[in-house]
């Protein structure tokens, strides 16, 4: 029997029958007992082995092939994931920026609208004022605590010369 010179028992919890086929291939790889194998006595379970060998690698040609995409899948996922956190953490910042900014917009628009109905207030106090009023209001601008002042009447005056000129015209015409 082959090359071998003890006997082999089966294995436990291994097929009999399966067993005593392999013992048969073994021993008739030497058919005739010079314990050499022989091209022609390996031929039909070369070919078996090619093939076995054949179909082991494509299907573990497949497997790395399945193994590479669900790798790329498994990459693709896990950047769409990041992708994801960066995007809600930029769009919870984005958020609170435009809410900063609208909270502090809301807050120069109402000062600019205080002011503006300030003005407006201001604008019709001078327009219903009677001449008296007005007279009073001019002093008040060019007065230091109630008191006519040059220094107050001249920091009044020296940004409106154009109104001396209606004030008194024949002395600008020399």
């Amino acid at each position: 029997m082959g090359s071998g010179s003890s006997i082999p028992t089966c294995p436990k919890n291994f097929d009999q029958r399966d067993f005593a086929a392999i013992q048969r291939l073994y021993d008739d790889l030497d058919t005739n007992g010079d314990f050499v194998v022989e091209s022609h006595e390996v031929a039909q379970i070369a070919e078996i082995h090619t093939t076995n060998k054949l179909s082991s690698l494509r299907q573990q040609e497949v497997a790395e092939i399945n193994k590479r995409t669900l790798m790329t899948e498994d990459v693709q996922r896990r950047l769409n994931n990041e992708i994801s956190a960066i995007k809600s953490s930029c769009n919870c910042k984005i958020q609170s920026v435009t809410n900063q900014r609208q909270s502090e917009l809301v807050a120069n628009q109402n000062r600019i609208d205080a002011k503006v109905d300030e003005l407006r207030s201001e604008t019709k106090l001078y327009e219903t004022a009677s001449v008296s009023e007005r007279q009073n209001m001019f002093i008040a601008a060019v007065s230091k605590n109630d008191k006519l002042s040059f220094v107050e009447f001249f920091k009044y005056m020296r940004k409106r010369t154009d109104n001396l000129k209606v004030v008194y015209p024949n002395y600008y015409l020399q």
